[in-house]
């Protein structure tokens, strides 16, 4: 039989920031991982910047000189730096061999305006790279829109010739949309990229830059600085909390009992107990009213564990004649996350 009388509970009392760093690409081109554990703390919440246009729509017009497009202002963001872009223009190359020819028009890297020129070809595709399809970006470039030209002669590109519908021919920063998971998914993960933090986008990223690859997604994050806990007893982890509901059946056909549905409804709390110094200089109390992270190991010299996060309050008693006890409750949107190693 097991016992936790070797356990033992380490809490969020500080953090360590790291800035902003390009995410790995796990492979479905939608799940992106870089370290494995976020904290949760007002003002310390992962911040996501995929590359990608924040401020602004429908960025590209019509110039009254030929093989020319005008640039309205906007900002973008690259490789986790956000950039104000004055309004301005591009010039754009026409075919010289074939009539077709796509040319992307971005913001680069360092926040200048260029041409990316596609491929010539004898009719339009709408294949990355291949002849008459649009170019492959560079790494960290961000796409406002393109320019379809049909004929090698020079003339001034209409608002029918500009595309820039988002996500197929422009790269906004926030489609799709990505999700921070703090704690990860732990044992449970139906994937590796899953069992710790990571972010997940709401479905998977164009493969439009260099190599066949998906836009830069980069992150900034604090990851908790775990203290171990003195003088604490009586753990109880956030648990998934299932509600069941019944019908009774009429008995005159012959069919007796009832029809019983279940559902997941709720979430738990983590509760833990500290026999406390004074109550008052304690370093778990100025975390009160915040996010923290716990993590309990039922059994301090074994890799199993548990982790939690949520707001953490406070209730402490201060009696005459024993402990001073600060009772601990830290409020979970998600239940605890077990975690095997």
């Amino acid at each position: 039989m097991g016992t936790s009388q070797r356990g033992k509970i380490q809490i969020e009392l500080g953090r360590n920031l790291t800035d902003f760093v390009p995410m790995v690409d796990s492979g479905d081109h939608q799940t992106f991982n870089h370290g494995i554990l976020y904290s949760g703390k007002s003002g310390y919440d992962p911040v996501i910047r995929a590359n990608g246009i924040t401020e602004g729509s429908k960025l590209l017009s019509s110039h009254a000189s030929n093989d020319t497009v005008a640039i309205v202002a906007f900002k973008a963001q690259s490789k986790g730096v956000i950039h104000s872009m004055a309004a301005g223009s591009q010039s754009v190359t026409r075919p010289s061999t074939e009539n077709f020819k796509i040319s992307s028009i971005i913001m680069t890297d360092e926040g200048n305006y260029s041409e990316v020129e596609g491929t010539e070809g004898t009719e339009f595709s709408e294949t990355r790279g291949a002849n008459g399809g649009p170019p492959l970006l560079p790494t960290d470039a961000v796409e406002l829109g393109q320019v379809r030209m049909s004929s090698q002669a020079s003339a001034v590109i209409t608002q029918e010739e500009i595309y820039q519908d988002m996500g197929q021919h422009a790269e906004y920063a926030e489609y799709p949309v990505p999700e921070a998971f703090h704690l990860g998914k732990g044992s449970y993960a139906a994937v590796a990229a899953e069992i710790n933090a990571h972010v997940k986008f709401n479905q998977a990223l164009p493969l439009s830059h260099a190599d066949t690859k998906p836009k830069g997604v980069y992150i900034k994050y604090y990851t908790p600085s775990l203290t171990t806990l003195l003088n604490v007893h009586d753990f109880k982890a956030a648990e998934l909390g299932v509600t069941k509901s019944s019908e009774t059946m009429y008995e005159g056909s012959g069919v007796s009992g009832a029809i019983g549905s279940m559902k997941a409804d709720s979430v738990g709390d983590v509760t833990f107990t500290v026999y406390a110094k004074d109550g008052v200089t304690d370093a778990i109390i100025r975390e009160r009213g915040h996010v923290v992270t716990v993590k309990w190991f039922p059994d301090a010299n074994k890799a199993p564990y548990l982790l939690s996060q949520g707001m953490l309050g406070v209730v402490r008693d201060f009696p005459s004649g024993t402990q001073n006890k600060i009772n601990a409750t830290v409020y979970c949107q998600n239940p605890s996350v077990e975690f095997s190693s």
